[in-house]
């Protein structure tokens, strides 16, 4: 038979208990909406435009998903810069972090 304990504890005025899903999503909310490389550059602690580019953006194994579900912008002639949406590609950076810092 298992045994329980029951604990209080006391959670100061200054502080808040929410679920992690929730914290989560607020933290999300927090981010600018679009980052550009600058910013993609901090979120990856990389500084080179070009390793970026290769472990991640021209990455065959990620570029496809980068640009069908909307996370990165290419630059092109219409729009000739980098854009991301900083919600989605802080997310796809969390699930694919290893890959990314790999080689």
């Amino acid at each position: 038979m298992p045994q329980t304990l029951n604990v209080s504890v006391p959670i100061p005025d200054t502080h808040v208990l929410i679920a992690k899903e929730e914290y989560e999503e607020l933290f999300n909310y927090s981010l600018d909406p679009v980052w550009d490389l600058k910013d993609l550059k901090k979120k990856l602690k990389m500084s080179s435009d070009d390793t970026i580019k290769d472990k991640l953006l021209f990455n065959p194994k990620f570029e496809k998903v980068l640009k069908k579900q909307g996370i990165a912008h290419y630059p092109d002639e219409s729009f000739n810069r980098w854009r991301f949406n900083a919600r989605k590609m802080n997310k796809f950076i969390d699930e694919h972090f290893n890959e990314i810092h790999s080689k």
